[in-house]
């Protein structure tokens, strides 16, 4: 097996990654890859994985994991996380892959912020041979101000409701105190170059600054410096990132040419430690943040059957078990951690109450293989349901429940209502911001723009928002405006609201429809399947939803059956930290009842969750 999961470091806050090439190496060399941090790690984690193949593959054995209290690793940004906790987590990661492989040098490949992590835990180290710096943070100063533009860009509350002590950026947050320490990172400034030997990437849609490289020559380091496309394919949304192809080859070069000549003088490779690992190294007791005491376990694993990679987190004690499961799937191409991170601290709060969810990668997207002959990362691919069978399967007769829950954001949401739709045993589904209700599957989300409904609602929302815009109006009059589109959406606008009022009288006189939300939903719950709609006020969905169900919806909702929920001032993925708390308080609310469990049992009493204290 040419990857394997794997839970490592310290007992009380173990890490998870993922190593690669373990028998393979052909010198006594590793590479240990840092990722970037918040919104960029989401983005880049498709090209980590890549590069990581790519690594293994040319007989490399090397390591990506996720630092504490980010990823799939335990812990909370706000109480865990630190410049320090994170340099630590890279020491860890390289001990790890050193006593794993057998190797006893290493280099760096970081990424980003991932690059001054790297750079600071290289400090002090005798065994690092070389580093590959990729579009490098080198002054922190400036990363925290572009992390405070894109706050300032993507926010849309002026009451920003979060904690004391919290810099948001991109839905991802840190302290105070580890915002004012990543600022005061000067990579020119080090004590002692990170590596002898250093390969500096720049992305070639920038100027490229000397500065570091200069610093690190006069440090005495052999540096090359290369601008190369790429960054911004790597960085783009999950679901349209792109493997920075032009990187990946030029560090494998730079690795053949400049650092295996050096390993070779110490010898040959040693012979990797353990090849397969345990069973044990793929579990890990995990603490719950934000509940004192309140422990689980989180198992790696892969569904009988699929190329699904998931993460299963149980209670520590087996007799803890409440009969329900609850099934998160993936939120567009994001990985099963969820969109700012949200399935991790969602799964460990439902585990300590007793159930068992399962955090799905679909086959193709995240850490699962892609099957063969289908593309990577797509939304809504046609197998999905293929994956989540298995899973339900897997958590009814593997894991004994009795009742399971599927929950969902966007793509997530819609493979939840197919799945009940095709007839598998749900007990209930929770829809998050779904964008679509019929057939989806192949759908890809481009930036062009279709009539489809939810392209056509969004359309619709900014013109009759630009109504009030003399600027817009301006724009429309000096031709800047392109009618013909705005004449298009108006057209198909206006047909959608007539075919509402002919579904409303077709299911009035029974009349048959296919592809009828109403319908659709009427038979769920008359199958006894409870369904959860949840929105951000103003979501292309919400509107989709209430047109197309009609009057049903309403008389669903008074009988107990269908819920829906609006969050007003959100944006499409909670990216705000106040709202997206909101969101998650009402999604125990909602599980509580459904399951019957209070929030508070099975947990000891809980505690706010601040940011550390300086």
């Amino acid at each position: 097996m040419s990857a394997q999961a794997i839970f490592f470091g310290p007992e009380a806050l173990p890490l998870f990654g993922w190593l690669h090439g373990l028998g393979r190496a052909r010198q006594d060399v590793g590479v240990v890859l840092c990722s970037p941090w918040g919104r960029e790690e989401v983005s880049a984690h498709h090209s980590l994985r890549q590069w990581a193949l790519r690594l293994s593959d040319a007989g490399w054995p090397c390591i990506r994991f996720d630092y504490v209290g980010e990823g799939d690793s335990a812990g909370h940004p706000l109480q865990d996380g630190s410049v320090d906790a994170w340099v630590q987590s890279v020491c860890s990661a390289a001990d790890e892959l050193k006593q794993r492989a057998g190797v006893s040098s290493l280099c760096f490949i970081g990424i980003r912020s991932g690059v001054a992590i790297a750079s600071l835990a290289a400090q002090g180290r005798d065994d690092i041979l070389g580093l590959i710096a990729v579009a490098p943070v080198i002054k922190g100063r400036g990363f925290v101000r572009e992390l405070t533009a894109l706050h300032a860009a993507t926010n849309k509350r002026s009451d920003d409701k979060a904690p004391q002590g919290v810099f948001q950026s991109g839905g991802y947050v840190m302290s105070l105190p580890t915002r004012d320490a990543l600022s005061a990172i000067d990579l020119t400034q080090l004590p002692a170059a990170p590596a002898p030997h250093v390969l500096i990437l720049d992305r070639d849609d920038m100027p490229a600054s000397s500065a570091w490289s200069d610093a690190l020559q006069a440090a005495g380091a052999n540096v090359a410096q290369q601008s190369l496309p790429g960054y911004v394919g790597m960085m783009a949304d999950p679901h349209h990132a792109v493997a920075p192809q032009a990187m990946i080859d030029a560090s494998l070069n730079w690795l053949a040419g400049t650092v295996r000549p050096l390993a070779a003088q110490g010898g040959p490779a040693a012979k990797a430690a353990h090849v397969v690992l345990p069973q044990e190294d793929h579990r890990a007791r995990v603490p719950v943040s934000g509940l004192a005491g309140a422990m689980v376990h989180e198992q790696a694993m892969v569904l009988p059957g699929v190329p699904a990679f998931g993460i299963l987190t149980t209670h520590v004690s087996d007799t803890v078990r409440s009969g329900h499961a609850i099934l998160l799937l993936n939120a567009g191409s994001t990985r099963r951690i969820g969109s700012s991170r949200m399935s991790v601290e969602q799964a460990r709060k439902w585990a300590a109450q007793g159930h068992v969810v399962l955090r799905l990668d679909l086959a193709g997207v995240g850490d699962s293989e892609v099957r063969p002959g289908r593309p990577l990362n797509m939304s809504y691919p046609n197998e999905a349901m293929l994956d989540v069978r298995a899973a339900v399967e897997f958590l009814r007769h593997m894991q004994g429940v009795s009742h399971v829950h599927a929950c969902g954001l966007c793509s997530g949401a819609y493979h939840a209502l197919k799945a009940a739709r095709d007839g598998m045993p749900l007990a209930s589904i929770t829809l998050i911001n779904p964008l679509v209700y019929f057939n989806a599957e192949g759908l890809t989300l481009d930036d062009e723009l279709d009539l489809s409904p939810r392209k056509v609602h969004s359309a619709a929302a900014s013109y009759k928002a630009a109504a009030t815009s003399m600027d817009k109006w301006i724009k429309l009059f000096k031709g800047q405006v392109h009618v013909s589109v705005l004449l298009k959406v108006f057209a198909k606008r206006m047909g959608m609201a007539a075919g509402v009022r002919f579904r409303e009288l077709a299911r009035a006189v029974h009349w048959p429809l296919t592809d009828d939300l109403g319908t659709e939903l009427r038979h769920l719950t008359a199958r006894g399947v409870h369904v959860q709609f949840v929105f951000s006020q103003g979501d292309p969905g919400e509107i989709m939803l209430r047109e197309m169900a009609g009057g049903v919806l309403g008389t669903l909702q008074r009988k107990g059956q269908v819920g829906v929920r609006v969050i007003a001032g959100a944006d499409h993925v909670f990216t705000d930290l106040g709202l997206r708390r909101d969101m998650l308080a009402y999604l125990d609310q909602v599980m509580a009842e459904l399951t019957m469990v209070n929030p508070t049992q099975a947990v000891v009493h809980a505690r706010p969750l601040t940011a550390q204290s300086s």
